[in-house]
């Protein structure tokens, strides 16, 4: 079972006294909930990784869950991990993976954070669970609340895709569209946590951001325990990239693997905190203003609660930060989609951005082994694919016009 030592806050050092409170009195940063894994020997290693369970489950000593009768899953984890040779070609590097997330059950790498957290909801035995969200969260807080019979209230920040708002009312949730960008509606979805006595599944709630270290023990088990030399993920608060490097410190200091990855936050210049942070030198984040960009899901300007645990996993691992256009952001979905198959929003191929860009600066070296985490389905923002109209424009049913149009579309080409 993942028998939980505590609450600890990773700052300060202080403990709470209670396993419901998710942020330290003193700090006012998110909790950490430290798992009692140090019994665990090799021989657990070979029984774990032989268990007939295709979910994060299969590694259910690592989380903070402690009764496995409490489990709310809807089947995430072990996503396809991808190496497909035109995507290393266009890209130039040759080891290039990309993680699909985007067949999880609600569509992004959400479920992975949401599957714990809701177990621990049910454990603690709240009624109602809540986030705010610019889309992915809402819809997959939605549907666990739903399986875990919990009520479930979701606010989204107006402008927020559609697609996503009606995947989250979908599941039964109350869903509530506030006026204002990310920060403004997260204030007030803060308030309302406290006034309404609601199981924030933010990423101030310790629980929940243990759920993202699965992605470290799917590809100890998917690569035969080799470990990248680097792993990139979208980033917007931070949660993906220290729990990803948590999880591989447990593996380090169980003797299971001998070395870490580097890791690496992607992030959209309209909103890249992490990158003004390291350049500048600062432990902590200081907020920066998100401006509109096509990566709506990373649309954050204040990851105040993880910030500084995010700086201090990329330092510590010598990774770094990349901020990329729209343009690039695009242009990666776009080759992500013709090369892998893979039809990702462009938040969740970021990654593949950032991957291409560090390949042309140099910093990664063509014959190193890299995954890029692709986290959230296309068809979660349709609106971001643009037909041109010549392409949905019918033409007579006649082979004469279908020549014509396939020449057209050759020259183009």
């Amino acid at each position: 079972m993942g028998i939980v030592k505590g609450l600890t806050c990773p700052k300060c050092g202080r403990e709470a006294d209670s396993r419901t409170i998710f942020q330290c009195a003193s700090c006012g940063v998110a909790l950490e909930a430290i798992v009692d894994i140090e019994s665990l020997s090799k021989a657990q290693l070979l029984e774990i990784r032989s268990r007939n369970d295709p979910t994060i489950w299969r590694w259910f000593e690592f989380f903070p869950v402690e009764k496995r009768s409490a489990i709310v899953s809807l089947g995430e984890g072990f996503t396809p991990l991808l190496r497909c040779p035109g995507l290393c070609e266009k890209i130039d590097i040759a080891e290039l993976y990309l993680k699909n997330d985007t067949v999880l059950p609600t569509g992004s790498l959400k479920d992975r954070s949401n599957a714990v957290a809701l177990s621990k909801a049910r454990e603690l035995g709240f009624k109602t669970a809540s986030v705010v969200s610019t889309g992915n969260a809402a819809a997959s807080v939605a549907a666990y609340a739903a399986v875990a019979g919990l009520n479930g209230v979701v606010m989204v920040p107006e402008g927020t895709s559609p697609s996503k708002v009606a995947q989250a009312s979908a599941y039964g949730a109350t869903v509530l569209v506030l006026r204002g960008d990310f920060d403004r509606v997260a204030a007030v979805y803060r308030q309302a946590v406290r006034e309404f006595d609601w199981y924030d599944c933010l990423s101030t709630n310790p629980y929940r951001n243990e759920g993202k270290k699965s992605y470290a023990y799917e590809l100890f088990d998917q690569m035969c325990e080799r470990v990248p030399d680097w792993i990139i993920h979208p980033t917007a608060g931070g949660t993906g990239v220290c729990a990803i490097w948590k999880g591989y410190n447990e593996l380090l200091r169980l003797g299971w693997i001998s070395r870490l990855p580097r890791v690496v936050a992607a992030q959209s210049e309209a909103a890249a905190p992490f990158i003004a942070a390291l350049q500048n030198g600062s432990t902590d984040i200081e907020p920066v203003i998100a401006r509109d960009t096509v990566a709506e899901s990373l649309q954050v300007g204040n990851p105040k609660t993880l910030g500084f645990r995010t700086l201090k996993a990329i330092r510590n691992s010598h990774g770094t930060a990349v901020a990329l256009s729209d343009d690039e952001i695009l242009t990666a979905q776009s080759v992500v989609a013709r090369c892998a198959g893979v039809f990702a929003e462009p938040a969740g191929a970021i990654s593949v951005a950032a991957a291409r860009r560090l390949r042309q600066e140099g910093a990664i070296r063509r014959d190193e082994l890299v995954v890029c985490n692709i986290t959230g389905h296309g068809l979660k923002q349709p609106q971001a694919i643009e037909i041109p109209g010549e392409e949905l424009r019918p033409i007579p049913a006649e082979l004469g016009a279908i020549r014509e149009r396939l020449e057209s579309n050759n020259e183009k080409c």
